[in-house]
């Protein structure tokens, strides 16, 4: 079984980029996985041509932690265009691209590992990630918005 906790995930994933490239296929259960191990084929494969890649499959137990609800990053359709357009609108007009924008999601970023490092340290054989996951986008949109992060 692979598990978040001991870095058997982790492991496993470099072990495979090393044998079988930058871009290979996992199974979990019986749905498939394509993994991209490369940043530069990763942004030319989801930002460049970010709308060929919607459609994505998405599992019950999936859906069930979602709660149901698609949010910006895992909805679909036309939805999604739409969704994205607005965001990268908004996103631009509050400086995307710029500096600024990378400082503030990475100071994020450096929490949420923090916050998910302690839970492993503190003995937690299952740390789930959605709940923090939704406070650090609001934290960075409120940071954008407010001028500082929820903290």
């Amino acid at each position: 079984m692979i598990s978040i906790g001991n870095n058997k995930l982790e492991s496993a994933l470099k072990r495979w980029t090393k044998k079988y490239g930058d871009i290979y296929k996992v199974w979990f259960g019986s749905v498939p996985f394509v993994m991209v191990n490369d940043l530069k084929t990763t942004y030319e494969k989801f930002l460049k041509d970010g709308e060929a890649y919607t459609g994505r499959f998405f599992t019950k137990g999936f859906e069930f932690a979602r709660r149901g609800y698609g949010g910006v990053i895992f909805t679909d359709g036309p939805l999604w265009r739409d969704q994205r357009r607005f965001a990268l609108r908004v996103l631009r007009d509050f400086g995307l691209g710029k500096n600024l924008m990378q400082e503030r999601v990475l100071a994020v970023v450096e929490s949420l590992i923090d916050n998910v490092k302690n839970d492993v340290k503190s003995g937690q054989k299952i740390v789930s990630l959605l709940d923090d996951i939704d406070l650090a986008v609001g934290s960075v949109i409120n940071s954008l918005v407010f001028g500082y992060p929820y903290t």
